[in-house]
């Protein structure tokens, strides 16, 4: 029972599907990839109950067959062959499959596929069209303010919404947050329905490696449906078809646009130098390293401002830099990370703090950009 495949297609397909498999399962079926070779057609299935992905890559069928496979182990030893083609034979008798190149011959073990887990039905969805590139954009706008694993639930995941505007259109939203930082992006939308959907980081990540290798092959769209408890991602990738699904996180979302936690109204803005803030805050991280992540601002009446270190034990830093500063002087903390991480989400070249008080959550703000908002809570000083 054999198959002949391209190599390095196999290899990228893959790469995919070990991403899905479970990391720390006992359970070594979930740690295997379904592969299944019928007509012309490789099916390959990987899942740790939470997410699931499934492959169809065409190839050379000379007999068919089901089974699973390490997926670690098969996919080091696809990397290792350096032949354009390899032919991948499965004997049903004694529970092997070899692998066969001009130079290579690979012999592993592999578990019967009546023992895999089913794929999950998805039934009343509804379908959404999506450009990839621009899902890409939209997922890194916030998924960088999300932990993946945490005490509540809800703070694991990126919040896909539909919103109106005030003047009524039709914003598509992402929000992410840890509870000491939002990010929020939204884009006009053209889709029929509303939806309010928590997706889990680690589906998300997994679900934008595959939109990543979609548009290296140049694929521009992609198609989500949803459920009640499931969401749906297809990739037609010349002739592969990817299919992702993932269970969504039950839980309602924090309501993050209240005024005390998103405000609108400022007592301060400053605006600076995205390059000038950053190197400033570098010079900063080479004294504090691997002690803490503090540093304060402080307007000043010339415009600037001096971005400083609490005194540790290697030291104390400061160094100024120009700004333009509106209303009153202010000085506050914040973690560094914070700002850094934000530019470089960053398209322009200037960042604004928008701040109520020292002690309230502050808008850092792409300037120009109105679809970008970052909220952060100050560090208390006191």
């Amino acid at each position: 029972m054999k198959i002949v495949i391209n190599r390095e297609k196999l290899v990228e397909v893959c790469d995919i599907a070990s991403r899905f498999v479970s990391k720390n399962s006992t359970l070594p079926i979930l740690q295997n990839i379904y592969m299944k070779a019928s007509i012309d057609t490789l099916n390959i299935r990987a899942t740790d109950m939470e997410k699931y992905v499934d492959i169809e890559i065409p190839c050379e069928i000379k007999l068919e067959w089901a089974i699973t496979v390490n997926a670690k182990m098969f996919l080091d030893l696809l990397k290792t062959i350096e032949e354009q083609t390899v032919e991948i034979t499965v004997n049903m008798q004694n529970n092997v499959m070899q692998i066969t190149s001009a130079d290579d011959d690979f012999t592993i073990n592999w578990i019967s596929a009546s023992e895999y887990v089913a794929l999950p039905e998805l039934v009343n969805t509804t379908n959404v069209n999506l450009d990839t590139q621009t899902f890409i954009n939209w997922v890194n706008m916030v998924e960088y303010t999300i932990t993946e694993k945490n005490f509540s639930p809800v703070l694991t995941g990126v919040l896909m919404k539909t919103k109106l505007d005030g003047e009524g259109s039709k914003k598509l939203v992402f929000v992410g947050t840890d509870s000491f930082r939002i990010a929020e992006f939204k884009i006009p939308a053209n889709v029929e329905s509303d939806f309010s959907l928590l997706i889990p980081k680690t589906a998300v990540n997994d679900i934008t490696a595959i939109a990543e290798y979609a548009v290296k092959w140049e694929t521009p769209d992609m198609v989500m449906k949803y459920s009640d408890n499931l969401i749906w991602f297809e990739f037609a990738i010349e002739d592969i078809k990817i299919s992702a699904t993932s269970l969504l996180i039950q839980w309602n979302f924090p309501d993050y646009e209240r005024e005390e936690i998103m405000p609108t109204v400022f007592n301060n803005t400053i605006l600076v130098d995205k390059v000038l803030c950053e190197k400033a805050i570098r010079k900063i991280w080479i004294l504090t390293k691997d002690m803490n992540n503090f540093i304060q601002i402080e307007t000043q009446w010339d415009s600037s401002i001096i971005i400083s270190s609490w005194k540790t034990d290697r030291g104390a830093w400061k160094t100024k830099i120009n700004a333009i500063i509106s209303w009153d002087p202010i000085t506050f903390a914040v973690n560094w990370r914070y700002i850094t991480d934000f530019i470089k989400m960053m398209s322009s070249d200037e960042i604004q703090f928008n701040l109520v008080t020292d002690q309230k959550p502050m808008i850092i703000t792409d300037k120009g950009n109105e679809s970008y908002k970052y909220v952060v809570r100050p560090l208390i000083t006191n």
